[in-house]
């Protein structure tokens, strides 16, 4: 054999083996062609060409399976839930796994079934008859509903269904598509706006009742005392003054409770040691709950200061001392325990907590614990789960109330069986604790100083007159600021003092107190009020020369807080 033979044999086998590679997968296998041009480089030239567009057909096909499977992952994680119906059984013949895994189901435990099965039973009579009502080429959209979970609970849903026409493929047989929303966390968020909408009526209804009651209080226990006076003085029995006082000390107690809901009650916050509230509450609240429940408290050793009023401190742990006693008549176990956290160990976004250094204070009690649907209410107004005439309603409310108007939160925490646990979170004050003052008990000092009463109430314009008066104050009235500008240009001088009601029409006690003393420097302000809302220190009570009275008033406390303002002025 030539040696050109021998040439072309090997040409002819490397070619041989070329197609080989080819048909095994090995699309980038190549042959250089030789310069000769013969019927063997032909053959070459053609598997390399095969061989290029085997290639690019197997490239042009990966990609349109990885398009394909881009599109079958998004239509099974898509955020909106898909299925496929026959048009005339309405059977699932297939779904995507964002719908399997919002009703807690496998898909194989969806398709083959009825649609309707899905369905909450009171919704599917009408799922029903709009998916039967879906005309062929034409898409509708149903009404809410809800879909059933395996474990029970449902998922609100709003749905889109389209009708498509038989094809050879499945058929001649009707097809519905259809597209579930999960609109559960919208109609959740949206029944607490309502919520929200419906309490902040609910407080401002109560804080106008409880203003227009503390001014019938502030009238029958300025009354009261002056009877109480004139009895006295004759030498006669006053028990039925004391049941009258006793009666106006239950209706401000109820007032105070609707205010500090409504957050309309007016504190004096200051740098509060919450360990001393502490000490103070738990022998009231051992007392309160009876010696079948043990009460401990828990607490560090360094100070632990609140910018708060610690009379409303103390309400909001009797208020949790109540419940919990309540909840345990078996007998049980209360614990107060007080705590600091830190930015670092506080999730403060979760509570809407602006970031910083703050005191815990857990109440925890081993009663019977509420269930989900008590435990969402617990902080609506009237919702009590005591018999008719055991409970207002109000004491979590009030709680609520006055942490939040402290710039705080409370969370409650409580499973049935398995007690209750309330965590409360103030921010922390700088600066020690204010002193605490005891009060005399010696009866209050009249005066001879001449007083303007401003009350747009008369019933209570008329006591407080009569209450100064009995004192020996010289009093002048007004029954608006406008009159009172008026009524203290004629005072002069003599003016000892302003007994103000702060709203009034037209002009309230602010605006009055700030034009009083534009022209006359110095002049002394006691407001009386149930409520001051916005109650701020450059024009309230913590201002010198003004203080605060909040109604209703014993005729001592009007007496009393008058006379330290007055001496101040003295001095």
């Amino acid at each position: 054999m030539s040696r050109g033979e021998r040439g072309f044999e090997q040409r002819l086998e490397a070619a041989s083996d070329l197609a080989l590679q080819i048909a095994s997968g090995d699309l980038d296998a190549r042959l250089a062609v030789s310069p000769r041009g013969d019927a063997v480089d032909a053959v070459i030239s053609a598997l390399n060409m095969l061989a290029e567009e085997l290639a690019n057909e197997r490239k042009s096909r990966q990609r349109a399976e990885e398009r394909l499977q881009d599109e079958i992952d998004a239509y099974e994680n898509a955020p909106a839930l898909f299925c496929s119906l026959d048009g005339e059984s309405l059977v699932v013949e297939n779904c995507n796994a964002t719908l399997a895994h919002a009703l807690g189901l496998g898909k194989t435990e969806i398709l083959g079934r009825s649609i309707l099965e899905l369905y909450a039973p009171e919704c599917r009579d009408a799922a029903e008859r709009w998916l039967r009502g879906v005309r062929p080429g034409a898409a509708a959209d149903g009404a809410e509903a809800y879909l059933s979970r395996a474990l029970g609970g449902a998922v609100t849903v709003s749905a889109g269904a389209s009708r498509l026409e038989g094809s050879v493929s499945s058929g001649g047989r009707e097809r519905l598509r259809v597209v579930f929303r999960d609109v559960t966390t919208e109609r959740h968020l949206e029944g607490q706006l309502v919520q929200a909408q419906k309490l902040e009526a609910i407080g401002r209804l109560s804080s106008g009742v409880a203003h227009d009651f503390n001014n019938i209080l502030s009238v029958v226990t300025g009354a009261a005392a002056l009877l109480s006076d004139l009895l006295a003085a004759n030498s006669l029995e006053s028990e039925d003054i004391q049941l009258i006082e006793q009666a106006v000390a239950r209706g401000a107690s109820l007032t105070h409770d609707l205010l500090a809901f409504s957050r309309r009650q007016v504190g004096k916050p200051v740098s509060t040691d919450v360990r001393h509230v502490i000490g103070e509450a738990q022998r009231m609240v051992e007392r309160l709950v009876g010696e079948h429940i043990q009460v401990s408290s828990e607490f560090p050793n360094e100070p632990v200061n609140v910018l708060i009023d610690a009379s409303q401190l103390s309400q909001v742990l009797i208020n949790l001392a109540i419940n919990a006693r309540d909840a345990m008549s078996g007998g049980g176990r209360l614990k107060m325990v007080v705590s600091t956290v830190s930015d670092l160990a506080l999730d403060a976004e979760l509570l809407d907590l602006p970031v910083g250094s703050y005191a815990k204070l857990r109440v925890t009690d081993t009663g019977a614990g509420m269930s989900e649907e008590v435990r969402a209410r617990a902080f609506e107004p009237f919702f009590t789960t005591k018999g008719t005439g055991k409970g207002t309603g109000l004491g979590l409310s009030v709680c609520y109330g006055i942490i939040r108007q402290a710039g705080g939160r409370i969370m409650l925490y409580s499973e049935a069986g398995s007690g209750t646990t309330v965590d409360m979170y103030l921010p922390l004050a700088s600066g020690a604790a204010a002193p605490r003052v005891l009060s005399a008990s010696a009866p209050p000092a009249g005066g001879r100083e001449t007083i303007l009463v401003v009350e747009d109430d008369a019933s209570v314009r008329t006591v407080t007159r009569r209450v100064l008066e009995r004192a020996g104050y010289r009093v002048v009235v007004a029954s608006d600021g406008v009159e009172a500008l008026r009524v203290a240009e004629g005072i002069g001088a003599e003016l000892g003092a302003v007994v103000s009601d702060v709203t009034m029409p037209g002009m309230g006690g602010f605006e009055l107190a700030a034009e009083l003393r534009r022209k006359r420097p110095g002049t002394r302000m006691l407001y009386l009020s149930g409520y001051v809302e916005n109650l701020a220190p450059s024009r309230g009570p913590n201002e010198p020369g003004i203080d605060y009275l909040g109604k209703p008033f014993t005729a001592s406390a009007l007496l009393g807080r008058l006379r330290r303002l007055l001496d101040q002025r003295a001095a």
